[in-house]
């Protein structure tokens, strides 16, 4: 279990790591910050809210995944719970070759997985959504970028007002 600090996980400027099989919660800015790295394989970690645990200063973690300047990485496998305060669940922001499969964000404010200026990656065979009551936050929202493919994901959204 990783908790309890500002950044769970920070990687910069790293090349072939492989990080799977942790639960991580309780990070008061990110459970994951990769910057400026490539051949990252992620693969099935839980990255949680538990509400049993709200209490003290736990509310107080915005948790959430980001993913900035990197290419030619894989996230396989994340469950992404319960991100606040956060543009997105998932940010993945200035890269490229990526791919994100089989991945579960749920309950995240504002949006589950946010892509900006990503290119020639693929989005695929993802659950995103939030079901919170009045919730207004979005499933998928890509902004800018090219080439990328995005198929076969769950998704839900809000009704129109």
């Amino acid at each position: 279990v990783l908790s309890d600090v500002k950044v769970n996980v920070h990687l910069r400027d790293c090349r072939g790591v492989a990080i799977s099989g942790n639960t991580f919660w309780q990070g008061y800015e990110h459970d994951l910050l990769i910057e400026d790295c490539s051949n990252i394989v992620i693969g099935a970690n839980n990255l949680d809210r538990n509400p049993r645990y709200d209490y003290g200063n736990t509310a107080d973690a915005n948790n959430g995944v980001v993913m900035r300047g990197c290419d030619d990485c894989t996230l396989q496998g994340l469950h992404i719970t319960n991100v606040r305060r956060k543009p997105a669940g998932l940010l993945v922001e200035e890269c490229r070759r990526l791919i994100i499969d089989g991945c579960t964000i749920l309950d995240c404010d504002n949006c589950g997985l946010l892509l900006r200026n990503v290119s020639h990656s693929r989005v695929s065979d993802c659950l995103v959504r939030d079901d919170r009551t009045e919730s207004t936050s979005l499933a998928i929202v890509v902004e800018g970028g090219a080439e990328n493919l995005l198929v076969d994901n769950q998704t839900h959204d809000p009704k129109p007002q």
